[in-house]
Protein backbone atom coordinates (compact mmCIF):
# COMPACT_ATOMS: atom_id res chain seq x y z
CA UNK A 1 0.00 0.00 0.00
CA UNK A 2 2.58 2.77 0.98
CA UNK A 3 4.17 1.85 -2.47
CA UNK A 4 1.04 2.56 -4.39
CA UNK A 5 0.51 5.67 -2.55
CA UNK A 6 4.15 6.47 -3.31
CA UNK A 7 3.92 6.03 -6.84
CA UNK A 8 0.37 7.80 -7.42
CA UNK A 9 1.57 10.84 -5.48
CA UNK A 10 4.34 11.75 -7.84
CA UNK A 11 1.73 13.03 -10.84
CA UNK A 12 -0.12 15.43 -7.97
CA UNK A 13 3.37 16.33 -6.70
CA UNK A 14 4.12 17.28 -10.30
CA UNK A 15 0.92 19.23 -11.19
CA UNK A 16 1.50 21.13 -7.58
CA UNK A 17 4.95 21.78 -8.68
CA UNK A 18 4.27 22.93 -12.40
CA UNK A 19 1.66 25.64 -10.54
CA UNK A 20 4.41 27.05 -8.11
CA UNK A 21 7.09 27.44 -10.93
CA UNK A 22 4.34 28.79 -13.62
CA UNK A 23 3.39 31.36 -10.82
CA UNK A 24 7.03 31.99 -9.71
CA UNK A 25 7.86 35.89 -10.35
CA UNK A 26 11.25 34.94 -12.37
CA UNK A 27 9.16 32.45 -14.62
CA UNK A 28 6.31 35.27 -15.11
CA UNK A 29 9.20 38.25 -15.65
CA UNK A 30 10.48 35.38 -18.45
CA UNK A 31 7.30 35.32 -20.21
CA UNK A 32 6.46 38.98 -19.49
CA UNK A 33 9.98 40.05 -20.97
CA UNK A 34 9.66 37.93 -24.16
CA UNK A 35 6.40 39.51 -25.31
CA UNK A 36 7.77 42.93 -24.49
CA UNK A 37 10.55 41.95 -26.50
CA UNK A 38 8.32 41.07 -29.15
CA UNK A 39 6.27 44.22 -29.36
CA UNK A 40 9.33 46.55 -29.12
CA UNK A 41 10.91 44.54 -32.09
CA UNK A 42 7.84 44.76 -33.92
CA UNK A 43 7.34 48.61 -33.32
CA UNK A 44 11.14 49.80 -33.49
CA UNK A 45 13.12 46.79 -35.22
CA UNK A 46 11.33 44.81 -37.43
CA UNK A 47 12.44 42.79 -40.34
CA UNK A 48 12.74 39.77 -42.34
CA UNK A 49 16.12 38.88 -39.70
CA UNK A 50 14.65 39.69 -36.59
CA UNK A 51 11.34 38.58 -37.33
CA UNK A 52 13.13 35.03 -38.39
CA UNK A 53 15.34 35.13 -34.62
CA UNK A 54 12.38 35.50 -32.78
CA UNK A 55 10.73 32.55 -34.07
CA UNK A 56 13.94 30.43 -33.68
CA UNK A 57 16.38 31.61 -30.75
CA UNK A 58 14.44 34.30 -28.41
CA UNK A 59 13.18 31.87 -26.10
CA UNK A 60 16.35 30.33 -25.05
CA UNK A 61 17.20 34.19 -23.07
CA UNK A 62 13.94 35.15 -22.00
CA UNK A 63 11.75 32.88 -20.60
CA UNK A 64 15.12 30.27 -20.49
CA UNK A 65 17.31 31.73 -18.18
CA UNK A 66 13.96 32.93 -15.74
CA UNK A 67 12.90 29.35 -16.02
CA UNK A 68 16.55 27.97 -14.94
CA UNK A 69 16.47 30.13 -11.72
CA UNK A 70 13.25 29.39 -10.84
CA UNK A 71 13.24 25.50 -11.24
CA UNK A 72 16.77 25.67 -9.24
CA UNK A 73 14.85 27.88 -6.43
CA UNK A 74 11.58 25.55 -6.36
CA UNK A 75 13.61 22.26 -6.63
CA UNK A 76 15.51 23.94 -3.35
CA UNK A 77 13.04 25.41 -1.19
CA UNK A 78 12.56 22.51 1.39
CA UNK A 79 16.09 22.80 1.35
CA UNK A 80 16.61 26.02 1.90
CA UNK A 81 14.01 26.26 4.61
CA UNK A 82 15.71 23.20 6.53
CA UNK A 83 12.64 21.37 5.87
CA UNK A 84 14.31 17.85 4.25
CA UNK A 85 14.03 16.32 7.44
CA UNK A 86 10.66 16.72 8.13
CA UNK A 87 9.73 15.96 4.34
CA UNK A 88 11.43 12.36 4.53
CA UNK A 89 8.31 11.45 6.95
CA UNK A 90 6.26 12.15 4.22
CA UNK A 91 4.85 8.96 1.78
CA UNK A 92 6.93 10.50 -1.24
CA UNK A 93 10.27 10.12 -1.21
CA UNK A 94 13.01 12.41 -2.20
CA UNK A 95 13.06 10.50 -5.56
CA UNK A 96 9.91 10.75 -5.96
CA UNK A 97 9.75 14.63 -5.34
CA UNK A 98 12.58 14.82 -7.99
CA UNK A 99 11.11 13.63 -10.62
CA UNK A 100 7.68 15.44 -9.67
CA UNK A 101 10.11 18.26 -10.09
CA UNK A 102 11.45 17.32 -13.59
CA UNK A 103 8.19 16.52 -14.84
CA UNK A 104 6.65 20.01 -13.65
CA UNK A 105 9.55 21.63 -15.98
CA UNK A 106 6.62 20.43 -18.61
CA UNK A 107 4.80 23.18 -17.57
CA UNK A 108 6.78 26.30 -18.67
CA UNK A 109 7.87 24.15 -21.99
CA UNK A 110 3.92 24.01 -22.91
CA UNK A 111 3.13 27.42 -22.53
CA UNK A 112 6.30 28.27 -24.43
CA UNK A 113 4.66 25.92 -26.84
CA UNK A 114 1.74 27.92 -26.86
CA UNK A 115 3.06 31.56 -26.84
CA UNK A 116 5.10 30.44 -30.25
CA UNK A 117 1.96 29.24 -31.91
CA UNK A 118 0.60 32.97 -30.87
CA UNK A 119 3.13 34.22 -32.35
CA UNK A 120 3.22 32.02 -35.05
CA UNK A 121 -0.92 33.31 -35.73
CA UNK A 122 0.42 37.19 -34.82
CA UNK A 123 3.04 36.78 -37.94
CA UNK A 124 0.44 35.31 -40.23
CA UNK A 125 -2.48 37.95 -39.47
CA UNK A 126 0.51 40.69 -39.28
CA UNK A 127 1.69 39.48 -42.79
CA UNK A 128 5.12 39.79 -41.16
CA UNK A 129 8.30 39.01 -44.20
CA UNK A 130 10.12 36.28 -44.12
CA UNK A 131 12.89 35.00 -45.89
CA UNK A 132 11.62 31.46 -45.32
CA UNK A 133 8.67 30.52 -42.09
CA UNK A 134 10.75 28.16 -39.82
CA UNK A 135 10.47 24.37 -40.39
CA UNK A 136 8.44 22.90 -37.13
CA UNK A 137 12.32 21.76 -36.08
CA UNK A 138 13.14 25.17 -35.93
CA UNK A 139 9.53 26.35 -33.85
CA UNK A 140 10.44 23.63 -31.02
CA UNK A 141 13.96 24.95 -30.82
CA UNK A 142 12.75 27.69 -28.11
CA UNK A 143 10.52 25.85 -25.99
CA UNK A 144 13.25 22.95 -26.22
CA UNK A 145 15.64 25.37 -24.29
CA UNK A 146 12.77 26.49 -21.40
CA UNK A 147 12.48 22.60 -21.24
CA UNK A 148 15.72 22.00 -20.84
CA UNK A 149 16.79 25.23 -18.50
CA UNK A 150 13.66 23.48 -16.20
CA UNK A 151 15.29 20.10 -15.86
CA UNK A 152 18.51 21.91 -15.76
CA UNK A 153 17.92 23.65 -12.83
CA UNK A 154 16.64 20.53 -11.19
CA UNK A 155 19.95 18.87 -11.36
CA UNK A 156 21.24 22.20 -10.08
CA UNK A 157 19.35 22.51 -6.98
CA UNK A 158 19.98 18.77 -6.60
CA UNK A 159 23.85 18.38 -7.15
CA UNK A 160 25.28 21.91 -6.26
CA UNK A 161 23.24 22.78 -2.94
CA UNK A 162 25.34 25.37 -2.37
CA UNK A 163 24.46 29.06 -2.11
CA UNK A 164 25.72 30.97 -5.84
CA UNK A 165 26.00 27.30 -7.47
CA UNK A 166 23.38 28.15 -9.75
CA UNK A 167 24.98 31.12 -10.93
CA UNK A 168 28.29 29.90 -11.60
CA UNK A 169 25.97 27.19 -13.71
CA UNK A 170 24.22 29.80 -16.09
CA UNK A 171 27.86 31.81 -16.49
CA UNK A 172 29.27 28.69 -17.48
CA UNK A 173 26.43 28.08 -20.14
CA UNK A 174 26.75 31.95 -21.39
CA UNK A 175 30.15 31.22 -21.71
CA UNK A 176 30.20 28.20 -23.43
CA UNK A 177 27.65 29.26 -25.96
CA UNK A 178 29.83 32.98 -26.38
CA UNK A 179 32.82 30.44 -28.00
CA UNK A 180 30.45 28.44 -30.35
CA UNK A 181 28.29 31.25 -31.31
CA UNK A 182 31.69 32.58 -33.32
CA UNK A 183 31.85 29.59 -35.23
CA UNK A 184 28.89 30.32 -37.99
CA UNK A 185 30.91 29.11 -40.91
CA UNK A 186 31.16 25.65 -39.95
CA UNK A 187 28.12 25.07 -38.05
CA UNK A 188 30.11 25.05 -34.65
CA UNK A 189 27.43 27.75 -33.08
CA UNK A 190 24.51 25.12 -33.08
CA UNK A 191 26.68 23.44 -30.45
CA UNK A 192 25.42 26.13 -28.10
CA UNK A 193 21.62 27.11 -27.09
CA UNK A 194 21.31 30.38 -28.43
CA UNK A 195 22.00 29.66 -31.71
CA UNK A 196 21.62 32.37 -34.42
CA UNK A 197 20.17 30.36 -37.67
CA UNK A 198 19.84 33.86 -40.19
CA UNK A 199 22.62 35.13 -41.14
CA UNK A 200 23.56 38.87 -39.40
CA UNK A 201 24.39 41.56 -42.56
CA UNK A 202 25.09 44.99 -42.49
CA UNK A 203 23.41 47.16 -39.89
CA UNK A 204 20.59 47.40 -38.94
CA UNK A 205 20.90 43.70 -39.33
CA UNK A 206 16.84 43.72 -40.26
CA UNK A 207 17.59 42.15 -44.71
CA UNK A 208 17.02 38.69 -45.22
CA UNK A 209 20.89 37.50 -45.92
CA UNK A 210 20.68 33.81 -45.65
CA UNK A 211 20.75 31.55 -43.46
CA UNK A 212 23.97 29.82 -41.44
CA UNK A 213 25.21 26.42 -42.57
CA UNK A 214 23.74 23.59 -40.95
CA UNK A 215 21.04 21.10 -40.28
CA UNK A 216 18.27 22.04 -37.66
CA UNK A 217 16.34 18.81 -37.41
CA UNK A 218 19.13 17.48 -35.86
CA UNK A 219 19.99 21.07 -33.47
CA UNK A 220 16.20 20.17 -32.67
CA UNK A 221 17.17 16.18 -31.50
CA UNK A 222 20.12 17.69 -30.13
CA UNK A 223 18.73 19.75 -27.62
CA UNK A 224 16.19 17.04 -26.81
CA UNK A 225 18.71 15.06 -25.99
CA UNK A 226 20.58 17.45 -24.06
CA UNK A 227 17.19 17.41 -22.35
CA UNK A 228 16.60 14.29 -21.03
CA UNK A 229 20.47 14.25 -20.27
CA UNK A 230 19.17 16.78 -17.21
CA UNK A 231 16.53 14.69 -16.19
CA UNK A 232 18.64 11.85 -15.61
CA UNK A 233 21.42 13.57 -13.90
CA UNK A 234 18.68 14.90 -11.57
CA UNK A 235 17.33 11.52 -11.00
CA UNK A 236 20.48 9.64 -10.74
CA UNK A 237 21.39 11.99 -7.36
CA UNK A 238 18.84 10.17 -5.13
CA UNK A 239 17.89 7.32 -6.54
CA UNK A 240 18.15 4.38 -5.68
CA UNK A 241 17.93 2.61 -8.96
CA UNK A 242 21.32 4.19 -9.72
CA UNK A 243 22.25 1.78 -12.68
CA UNK A 244 19.41 2.73 -14.49
CA UNK A 245 20.07 6.31 -14.56
CA UNK A 246 23.32 5.92 -15.40
CA UNK A 247 22.84 3.51 -18.27
CA UNK A 248 19.81 6.50 -19.26
CA UNK A 249 22.78 9.05 -18.56
CA UNK A 250 25.10 7.28 -21.15
CA UNK A 251 22.43 6.74 -24.01
CA UNK A 252 21.37 10.64 -23.76
CA UNK A 253 25.33 10.94 -23.97
CA UNK A 254 25.32 9.06 -27.35
CA UNK A 255 22.39 10.41 -28.57
CA UNK A 256 23.80 14.05 -28.18
CA UNK A 257 27.06 13.02 -29.79
CA UNK A 258 25.29 11.58 -32.69
CA UNK A 259 22.68 14.75 -33.34
CA UNK A 260 25.72 17.11 -32.50
CA UNK A 261 27.14 15.62 -35.16
CA UNK A 262 24.38 15.25 -37.50
CA UNK A 263 23.59 19.11 -37.25
CA UNK A 264 27.06 19.83 -38.62
CA UNK A 265 26.93 20.65 -42.33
Amino acid sequence: MTVEVRVSSVPALAVAKARRLLRHPLVLAGFALFVLASVVELRDYWGPRPAFSLLTNGMALWPGVPVFFAAELVASASRRAGGDELLGALPASRTQRTAASCLAALGPFLVACAVQMALCVGYAVQGVSLERFPTVFELALGPLCVLGAGLLGVASARWLPWAGASVLVMVALVFFNVVVNGNEATGGHLFGFYAELAVWGPWPYRAAMGFNPGHTGWHAVYLLALCLGAGALAMLRDSPRRRFWLGAGALTVIAVAVAGLGQLP
